[in-house]
């Protein structure tokens, strides 16, 4: 009977050993498997419904708005360099350190109303297509 209690413990003690080694060895690889340099960036995201959202995305030095969709993502359309401008400074602003006591406006406001303007727009725009 003891020698049977003695196996499974064992086994289950060999289990964990091997699981961790698969995660730190999982973890390991990946650091090689992420690229540092991503062409293709989300810059934003907002749900528009279950299924939908509107996104500003960064290809190649390009912003555009898309759609994202179960059925199918779309490029709506490419920022102009007024809006490419704005957004690019928003994100500038969102990397520098803001104290937290400050009484500033968050920089992240910023990207987020040009954004809704943007939503606003594309919703309109999506309602006359109906």
């Amino acid at each position: 009977m003891e020698l049977g209690l003695s196996y499974v413990v064992k086994s289950v003690v060999a289990l964990i050993v091997i699981i961790l080694a698969a995660n730190y060895g999982l973890k390991y690889l990946s650091t090689f498997m992420t690229k540092r340099n991503q062409v293709i960036k989300v810059i934003e995201r907002t749900p528009i419904s279950k299924s939908s959202a509107l996104s500003i995305v960064e290809i190649a030095d390009t912003y555009y708005l898309m759609s994202f969709t179960d059925t199918r993502n779309e490029i709506l359309r490419e920022l102009t360099t007024e809006e490419k401008e704005k957004v690019t400074a928003n994100i500038e602003e969102t990397k520098q350190v803001v104290p937290m006591k400050s009484k500033k406006v968050h920089p992240g406001k910023k990207t987020s109303q040009t954004f809704k303007t943007l939503q606003s727009q594309y919703q309109s725009f999506y309602e006359k297509r109906k």
